[in-house]
């Protein structure tokens, strides 16, 4: 038994570890052992035995607290509704339904994973061994990123990537040649971007706390690496992401010193802010600010940001529609499967509204809500910092893009919330086991 109550925290390590580097590992080693859609699937079948036997222990041993158990109801409830809309549409294309199931359900796999995996065994719940993993994977993948750019574009294409085995080798702004994005080892850019605002985060606030000046100068070193690879991912959504994130985190831990510094030096910042608007404005038309920054180099009468909006229109009319929702994979990422065409609504919130319909959405955000305030309880450590600011930076994300649809941003952000959320809830029951001695 204390064996079997160990499985579901490394199983956590793991998945942590192993899920940046999925896609292309299953690309290239499928090449030599074959079975790719075994490859592809095989992640997400361990996610789901290991969860299933997890709860069971929980429940069996008598360990779940209140919290825990609300959030269980609630992700019930929440594949409830993906199983019941199902049904009333078996019309829906099955790959995409399958699809979709699995992409929208895995969010609450992973929290009740690592709530799970620290009430079994509270002990084993290092948060120095969770900074080193999260830190050293994303350091490698950031590497592999800065690498990439400097490789020419058809470099994975010799590692399996291929449109027809379900990967594009590479990407381009407005798909055009001379503006490269790298993805690294993930899916594509914009979820590289994602995936690195919590290593950003997590580093500056690391940096702060060290002590030894070798230490410091490695972090600083690892957050360029950092920015550097964030910044060839061209994505924008992440960009903003990355600076609300880095700015919550400083705001929250260094707010004296920072008023301080804002009250003395407000008008050199106010300067900076106006001249940094003028250049803007006056550059907004050239090449580079047209391509790299506002994706509206191309010679089709609507651009990106006019895709960004018309798609989340009709998809907000989707739901007005048929507010109790059109099924499980019949938009977002999973509908791309469809054979009849696909439907991006680029916002996640509107993608779930419109597949799982209102009640589906609003279980969603309570689902959220209450493990953000839980989360909130733990604001005071390192990891409970980082994830109460990057819920809002994957937020701004996910009303842009399917961040969560996202394998590794999903397993990175869930996985840890649920881990922060098991050790507050430990450290809470023997706190009060030892006021009632």
């Amino acid at each position: 038994m204390q064996t079997a109550k160990r499985i579901p925290y490394f199983a956590s390590l793991v998945l942590l570890a192993y899920m940046p580097l999925h896609i292309f590992l299953a690309q290239s080693l499928s090449l030599v052992t074959g079975g790719l859609d075994i490859w592809k699937i095989a992640k997400d079948v361990l996610l789901a035995v290991v969860v299933l036997f997890a709860i069971c222990l929980v429940w069996g041993t008598g360990r779940a607290t209140k919290q825990y158990k609300v959030l269980l109801a609630i992700s019930v409830a929440y594949a409830a509704m993906h199983a019941l809309l199902w049904a009333a549409h078996p019309d829906i294309y099955r790959q995409s339904a399958e699809l979709g199931v699995l992409y929208n359900l895995r969010l609450p796999a992973f929290v009740l994973l690592g709530y799970s995996a620290v009430l079994l065994q509270p002990d084993l719940y290092k948060n120095r061994t969770l900074v080193a993993l999260i830190l050293g994977v994303s350091g490698l993948v950031a590497l592999l990123g800065v690498i990439q750019y400097f490789l020419p574009s058809d470099i994975l294409t010799h590692v399996g990537y291929s449109i027809e085995r379900g990967v594009r080798p590479n990407f381009f702004i407005d798909d055009k040649a001379g503006f490269p994005r790298i993805m690294s080892t993930l899916r594509e850019p914009n979820a590289l971007g994602a995936y690195l605002i919590i290593p950003m985060s997590l580093t500056v606030l690391v940096w702060a706390k060290v002590k030894e000046l070798k230490h410091k100068l490695v972090l600083i070193a690892l957050f360029a690496l950092y920015s550097l690879a964030l910044l060839w991912t061209f994505s924008r959504s992440a960009w903003i992401g990355a600076f609300v994130a880095v700015v919550l985190v400083l705001a929250w831990n260094y707010r004296t010193p920072l008023l301080r510094v804002v009250r003395r030096f407000w008008f050199v910042g106010l300067i900076a802010v106006l001249a940094f608007g003028v250049v803007a404005y006056m550059q907004r038309n050239t090449s580079f600010v047209k391509g790299y920054i506002s994706h509206t180099s191309n010679d089709k009468d609507i651009d990106s940001n006019q895709y960004h909006y018309l798609f989340v229109k009709q998809g907000i009319e989707g739901i007005i529609h048929q507010p109790l929702g059109h099924g499980p994979g019949t938009a977002g990422l999973a509908s791309i499967q469809n054979p009849k065409g696909s439907f991006l609504t680029e916002n996640y919130y509107v993608q779930i509204g419109y597949e799982v319909g209102v009640i589906g959405l609003l279980l969603f955000v309570v689902l959220n809500a209450l493990i953000y305030v839980g989360l909130w309880r733990t604001r005071h450590t390192t990891l409970g910092t980082v994830l109460l600011a990057t819920f809002w930076s994957y937020m701004l994300t996910n009303m842009l893009l399917h961040t969560w649809s996202n394998e590794a941003v999903a397993c990175q952000w869930w996985l840890l919330a649920g881990l922060v959320l098991g050790m507050q809830a430990t450290a809470a029951q023997h706190k009060t086991k030892k006021a009632t001695r």
